[in-house]
């Protein structure tokens, strides 16, 4: 289970073996091990104790800020597994086996937005028109995607071409099945500046968070990426491994806004910068933890959506061990979203 804490005022500390949550007019006692991270997003105070518990128990604590980005995070000192994985890392933008591996992520990323996209029109009879030129476009860049051959250095600019390509055609179908007073002219980033873009960056804060402790417990290294290397210089690796699984986030948010269950006083505005409130966090954390807790088909499995995210991490690290896979090899294919 992934706590969040909200509150403003809570205090956390060790009360025995468990974790004391101290809030004004509550106190709450959780064990350890139903835990796998605590996330903290407002004004907390925390114990040495508790740290140590925590860490004592591999798990997490991540503090994000108010538009739901990660700021930092305590962990296990020790990274997972061997530093063989980290230095094949460093050698994937070169060769087949990296730009299989970017068109496997970015592939399932488009195929994600198309398989979404499908779904909304199927529940919409009679609007088919309104998803025609999306369809279409992020088809076309799933082609070009799939045609791409030689190394991601040489293709790095071209592939994220087409990721922007498609995105934009995604977002903009997206924004008009909100309620009029929800669409949004492009996405906004940092800050966003409308209500949607400020709930669906608060959750992909939260999925970077999921996927750094995935690439962590699977020995990989956050910070060695293979399409993003070169245009952040951050946790390039989150940035790559996350692009299949943003899916879980916008579809939280599309139902949310949809729904019609968000509401104007659950987002505060500045200077044109908007971001969830203290009202509306628990919401949205709520519908995405919901979400990623529901099980899929996977790999002949049911498993968790929040749980595919650290099997495809091992599957990763896994692969760059062997060292077997070309590039006809598929990573990663996700039947069901």
């Amino acid at each position: 289970m992934q706590l969040f804490v909200n509150t403003p005022g809570t205090y956390i500390s060790q009360k025995g073996e468990c974790f004391r949550f101290k809030q004004p007019d509550a106190v709450v006692d959780v064990s350890p091990i139903k835990l796998e991270s605590i996330v903290i997003s407002n004004k907390v105070l925390i114990s040495s104790q508790a740290i140590a518990l925590a860490l004592e128990h591999n798990i997490d604590i991540v503090f994000m800020d108010k538009h739901g980005d990660p700021l930092g995070r305590i962990w296990f000192s020790k990274m997972g597994s061997t530093a063989l994985i980290r230095r094949k890392q460093l050698k994937l933008s070169e060769d087949a086996t990296g730009m299989q591996l970017v068109k496997d992520l970015i592939g399932q990323k488009l195929k994600n937005q198309i398989g979404f996209l499908k779904k909304l029109m199927h529940a919409r009879p009679g609007r088919e028109g309104h998803f025609e030129e999306a369809l279409e476009t992020i088809g076309d860049c799933l082609s070009y995607l799939l045609m791409v051959d030689g190394d991601v250095e040489n293709n790095r600019d071209f592939i994220l071409g087409l990721e922007g390509t498609a995105g934009r055609s995604y977002f903009r179908c997206i924004a008009g099945l909100l309620p009029q007073k929800y669409r949004f002219k492009e996405r906004s980033r940092r800050p966003a500046r409308d209500p949607f873009n400020a709930a669906l960056n608060y959750c992909y804060g939260i999925l970077y968070s999921l996927v750094e402790k995935a690439c962590i417990l699977a020995g990989l290294d956050p910070f060695v990426g293979i399409l993003h290397t070169d245009n952040y210089n951050k946790k390039s690796m989150v940035f790559d491994l996350i692009e299949p699984f943003r899916i879980f986030a916008e579809q939280t948010v599309v139902y949310l806004f949809t729904g019609r269950k968000m509401k104007e006083l659950y987002f505060n505005s500045v200077e044109g910068a908007v971001s969830l409130n203290t009202d509306g966090k628990p919401v949205v954390v709520e519908a995405l933890n919901n979400h990623l807790d529901t099980k899929i088909r996977y790999r002949r499995r049911n498993v968790k959506r929040r749980h595919v995210l650290q099997h495809e991490a091992h599957r990763l690290a896994n692969l760059l061990l062997s060292g077997e896979p070309g590039t006809k090899t598929r990573w990663l294919e996700l039947k069901e979203i």
